[in-house]
């Protein structure tokens, strides 16, 4: 991916003029570290629960909410602070101890093996940590005591992004390709785009990508014309659905 760098002057008409230079780079960005995630209102309840790991009901907490809410960030800070590692159902350890993280439950769902999971850590074998987009009482399971204990199971659940977060996000993402932008940017972007830090990503992809493409700075004007194209690719109809639409008579 192509990121914003460098600062070139250059004198044009007698005046010296200033253009950001685009480098063909990949960011940094990705890892999983303290000093990049936003902390907010929406994660402030997800944030105490990790922390207070010790008072877990049953020794399991469910960590839920949208894609791109920040749930597996603060799960992996969780593991990386208890020491604990990431497995998932299929290649669960024979012996349960110490702190496991298995994600994007109900994925590779076997419920012998979850049960299993769940009574080591009622009976404080070890200490689990699950997430997942859905709640647990819907997710697909046979056995009937195992219904019951995923109803039962301590959640929760991370809301979409507020202000604070999504304007930390929006920050952190223009700069981890060296953009710089202006106030005004971030709160037109606030007003306009999806709330979800997936949102956020692609729309700042989107917004690199124009100025980079069309060889300008990242200003207001640019912007506005991205999320103008972005809404417009929404509203437009898709051409190869075939499916009938308001057939009158039948």
């Amino acid at each position: 991916m192509k990121i914003l760098g460098l600062w070139l002057k250059f004198v044009k008409g007698g005046v010296v003029q200033t253009r950001q230079l685009w480098l063909d780079l990949t960011p940094k960005g990705g890892a999983y570290r303290r000093e990049t995630f936003v902390e907010g209102q929406s994660n402030s309840l997800a944030r105490k629960a990790l922390a207070m790991w010790q008072d877990w009901p049953a020794g399991l907490l469910v960590l839920t909410g949208p894609s791109g809410c920040g749930k597996s960030h603060l799960a992996h800070l969780w593991t990386n602070d208890c020491g604990g590692q990431k497995t998932n159902l299929t290649s669960l350890p024979r012996t349960l101890e110490g702190f496991l993280l298995i994600e994007d439950l109900p994925a590779n769902m076997d419920d012998n093996t979850l049960f299993r999971l769940i009574n080591a850590a009622a009976n404080a074998e070890v200490r689990v940590l699950l997430t997942s987009s859905v709640l647990p009482r819907v997710w697909p399971v046979v056995l009937r005591d195992l219904k019951s204990r995923l109803a039962a199971m301590h959640t929760i659940t991370i809301e979409e992004p507020d202000d604070v977060v999504l304007t930390g996000v929006l920050n952190k993402l223009f700069a981890d390709r060296q953009i710089t932008v202006d106030k005004q940017v971030i709160t037109y972007l606030l007003s306009r785009m999806e709330r979800s830090t997936t949102a956020a990503l692609k729309t700042v992809e989107r917004i690199h990508d124009k100025g980079h493409d069309l060889g300008q700075n990242i200003r207001l004007p640019l912007v506005r014309k991205v999320i103008a194209d972005m809404e417009h690719e929404v509203q437009m109809p898709d051409l190869f659905d075939q499916s009938p639409k308001n057939k009158q008579g039948g």
